[in-house]
């Protein structure tokens, strides 16, 4: 639905939940000022981590997001929630593509996709539950993301390997400061202040990655 909400905006600036859609049809045709909420832009850790990869001949990556589904949302069945149906746009690679975005916005353009998807059958949802992507950037690193909604074990964290062999590590520590930059940027923007952070075309590249992953 965020197109079509979007499309009835007309021309005003935009805050469009992540994923920017569940397709890439008539992405295009969105209003100049959208920013798109990958929320971890604004996580100071991982800010300072991209700063300390400046200047560093980065080889590899490995992105990993991992979960239960089942302990996503206490008194409610997940079962019925957007995440395990089809039609709601759930799956691990829209739902947890906050992941792809930031290494997209780490390492740059993509010039290869590859990809496994996996059901679980344990979990009873329609979408895919796993998520193993390899991306070949222009640059030549490559960097492997591993999403999972059917991990009993919590882990979010990044790992880079510079050309000596060095490995830079980020772990995610959940906080409420993102977000509430995120949203003071927003009103920033829809005063004229600044341009989006993260802007439909971030989202657009999102997207062209999913698609390339869900047709193989």
């Amino acid at each position: 639905m965020h197109l079509s909400s979007a499309r009835q905006a007309g021309n005003l600036p935009l805050f469009i939940e992540k994923p920017l859609s569940h397709n890439l049809d008539q992405v295009e045709q969105l209003p100049p000022r959208v920013l798109v909420g990958y929320n971890l832009r604004y996580d100071q850790s991982l800010r300072q981590f991209k700063q300390s990869l400046e200047g560093k001949k980065i080889t590899a990556a490995r992105i990993v997001c991992e979960s239960w589904l089942p302990d996503w949302r206490p008194g409610r069945d997940y079962r019925e929630t957007y995440s395990a149906k089809k039609a709601l746009g759930g799956g691990v690679l829209l739902d947890l593509s906050h992941e792809i975005d930031y290494a997209l916005w780490f390492f740059g353009s993509v010039k290869t996709v590859k990809a496994k998807l996996k059901m679980a059958p344990e979990l009873e949802i329609e979408t895919e539950a796993i998520a193993d992507l390899q991306l070949t950037f222009d640059s030549g690193i490559i960097a492997e993301i591993h999403l999972s909604y059917a991990s009993q074990k919590f882990a979010r964290y990044c790992e880079v390997k510079t050309a000596g062999g060095k490995i830079l590590r980020w772990d995610y520590i959940p906080n409420n400061d993102m977000y509430l930059e995120e949203m003071k940027h927003f009103a920033r923007v829809v005063a004229g202040k600044e341009a989006p952070l993260v802007t439909a075309a971030d989202g657009i590249n999102v997207l062209k990655v999913i698609e390339q992953a869900k047709n193989q």
